[in-house]
């Protein structure tokens, strides 16, 4: 359990409210703070804003320590034991109402509500193993409706994912104001540093790749399945974990990782830094592709998890178009850099060429993405 926090610095709730009400467009803005002996929020980074996909996360990291070369899971695991992450929900009330951001961090997040030119509430989620397995819950209910067969069974299903919703509304606390000096946090403040090797891969099991798109057809709808694989010394890829099947087009991560190791009352920041192996790699179909990936797939590889990402395309039939990689790589991390960079630049465009400029060097950025793919061979 982490350690109860007793206020926020009055200070830092002002800057952050002033920052989203200058932004606005819905724009938030936030930072990471950290709790004094008391329990008090009084000691905060950088304030960062937030851009077409609300804050950008590697800039947050940045304000750590240095992102260069570096995952997202890598950045986390640098951050302090006392930090917690402050974040403005323009138009809300501060009621969080999701515990997906102390699932990926493992810290308290502090939700600040900004209404009517002012801050309308402030709350506060602890990281609580009910929590992370809450979040396992709802991934699975998510999926939950691919797999009905009946307008009853689908129904039994939203039912129940009602019911779950409605938990989520008891997950949060209000947290106080404290007039206290806001001190700011000067050079890099981090903890234990955690890096993982770049790994070569040039090859998958057939068998597993077989069995994969088997799956992947069993299961019908275009719906994609994974497993966790484990590199070798030759940069030959095995299975090691249970095949899961996912939605269309993505695998919950949380649902991922249970593939492999039990993931019970767990963050996702505490799953991939210590139960899947630093040699571990991530495989999925693409129901209809040849394997070729994009942005989403290398952030949802390399770059969020550290580890390279596989994807094995099939048609209808299970016949195996083709099998691709994206290996953790330097480019992958400068080329997300810039795209999040750009999203906020997009709402400093005067004119229309300038806004057009920002819109094709995000789309060439995505193509970059796709060049990144290694073709790997299946034996």
């Amino acid at each position: 359990m982490y350690k109860r926090i007793t206020g926020i610095s009055q200070e830092l709730v002002a800057k952050l409210v002033d920052r989203t009400i200058q932004l606005s467009q819905g724009r938030n803005a936030g930072c990471f703070a950290f709790v004094n002996q008391n329990g008090i929020i009084d000691e905060a980074t950088e304030i960062v804003s937030g851009g077409l996909s609300g804050l950008p996360l590697r800039l947050l990291l940045n304000r750590i320590t240095p992102m260069k070369d570096k995952s997202l899971i890598e950045g986390l695991n640098l951050l302090p034991e006392n930090t917690v992450f402050v974040v403005t929900r323009p138009g809300k009330t501060g009621l969080a109402t999701d515990v997906s951001g102390v699932d990926f961090f493992n810290c308290p997040i502090v939700s600040i509500g900004v209404k009517n030119e002012g801050a309308a509430g402030i709350s506060i989620v602890y990281p609580k193993p009910e929590y992370f397995d809450l979040s396992t819950k709802s991934e699975e209910m998510n999926i939950a409706t691919l797999a009905t067969s009946t307008m009853d069974e689908e129904k039994d299903v939203l039912r129940t994912n009602h019911e779950l919703s409605l938990k989520y509304l008891e997950v949060s606390e209000e947290l106080p104001q404290i007039k206290i000096d806001l001190k700011n946090v000067n050079g890099e403040k981090k903890g234990e540093i955690w890096i993982l090797r770049k790994l070569s891969v040039k090859s998958i099991d057939k068998n597993l790749a077989a069995a994969m798109v088997n799956e992947s057809i069993k299961i019908g709808q275009g719906r994609e399945v994974a497993a966790i694989g484990i590199i070798d010394e030759n940069g030959h890829v095995t299975g090691k974990g249970k095949i899961i099947a996912g939605g269309i087009g993505y695998v919950p991560s949380r649902l991922l990782a249970s593939s492999y190791t039990d993931i019970s009352g767990k963050s996702l920041r505490v799953i991939y830094s210590n139960d899947i192996p630093d040699n571990a790699i991530i495989i999925h179909t693409h129901p209809g592709g040849t394997g070729v990936m994009h942005i989403g797939d290398a952030n949802a590889g390399p770059g969020t998890w550290g580890r390279p990402i596989i994807a094995i395309g099939h048609d209808k039939d299970g016949n195996i178009r083709g099998a691709t990689v994206i290996e953790k790589a330097n480019r992958i991390f400068e080329l997300t850099d810039e795209d999040e960079s750009l999203n906020n630049k997009f709402f400093d465009a005067e004119t229309t060429q300038e806004e057009s400029e920002i819109r094709n060097r995000k789309f060439a950025i995505a193509q970059e993405f796709t060049d990144l793919c290694k073709p790997i061979e299946l034996n």
